[in-house]
């Protein structure tokens, strides 16, 4: 489906309604892409941040221990 390209007085027109020139695709493709990059690495920043220890707990190591940690006597 065709669009008639919106006249320039109009307030607000749609991007996909928009024609763009060269130099404002290339900005908007390299601010997508930098965008992408930045989100992509927040993660990665994040997990370097956040560089916590963990901790570990006992495991019963057989049927019987468990029963005695519930409070059975066996």
């Amino acid at each position: 489906m065709k669009f008639r390209r919106a006249s320039r007085d109009v307030l607000y027109v749609p991007l996909y309604l928009r024609s763009f020139n060269v130099t404002e695709k290339v900005i908007v493709t390299v601010l997508i892409f930098l965008g992408s990059i930045s989100v992509g690495l927040i993660p990665l920043a994040n997990a370097s941040i956040n560089t916590a220890e963990t901790t570990t707990t006992k495991i019963d190591n057989s049927e019987a221990e468990l029963w005695r940690s519930f409070g059975a006597r066996i």
